[in-house]
């Protein structure tokens, strides 16, 4: 059993204990609101990570325990997934997963409004650092009237939804969101469906 340097074993015990209590009560669509809040206050408990759930890959639902696109604390959370306790239905990630969708997602901007993406359109370009990461530039017109915060947070959704949010904490640095590429990128662009393929190409490790 592996430990944790900054999230104590028996908190991660407590938290697993805890879930496999309540595992089969959070409904066939997971819509049992009291109980997701009491998950909410759970992960709190863990340290400063987020949570999400869904459909499994091969099972029923999936739970992730995030290290909130930190990549420091990525070793934390593959902590608290290798000591989990097991679930019939459940499956469990320590980084969001790249998903199979048309790139459309709703997210809450940090004046609470809730917002459609449609990032299927974007496109982006990717300028290489001398150690291997990346700065990539991605043209959204729809997010323009957005102010800094909120183009970041839809971009980050929008890539951990296409990459996993490991590979894009391992190989993204720096995200840029403009309206339109400048002349010296313009015709380098490409469309955000190519992008996993594209970097796993680009920073030659064989990621999963």
């Amino acid at each position: 059993m592996m430990t944790s340097n900054k999230t104590s074993i028996t908190a991660i015990i407590n938290f697993w204990e805890w879930f496999v209590r309540n595992c089969r009560n959070f409904g066939a669509n997971l819509e049992n609101e009291h109980l997701l809040s009491e998950l909410d206050a759970q992960v709190k408990r863990l340290g400063s990570f987020s949570w999400e759930m869904g459909p499994g890959k091969t099972k029923d639902h999936l739970l992730v325990i995030s290290p909130s696109g930190d990549v420091d604390m990525l070793q934390e959370t593959k902590i608290i997934i290798d000591n989990a306790i097991a679930c019939d239905g459940w499956e469990y990630y320590y980084a969001k997963q790249p998903k199979q969708w048309d790139l459309r997602f709703y997210f809450v901007t940090g004046k609470g409004a809730r917002l459609e993406v449609d990032a299927a359109q974007w496109e982006y370009v990717l300028l290489r650092f001398e150690d291997g990461m990346f700065t990539i530039i991605i043209k959204a017109s729809d997010l323009q009237h957005l102010d800094d915060n909120d183009k970041l947070t839809a971009a980050e959704i929008a890539l951990d939804g296409v990459l996993g949010e490991e590979l894009r904490l391992q190989t993204i640095c720096e995200i840029d969101v403009l309206g339109e590429f400048d002349s010296e990128h313009m015709n380098k662009a490409s469309n955000m469906r190519g992008l996993a393929p594209h970097i796993k190409k680009l920073s030659g490790n064989d990621f999963s």
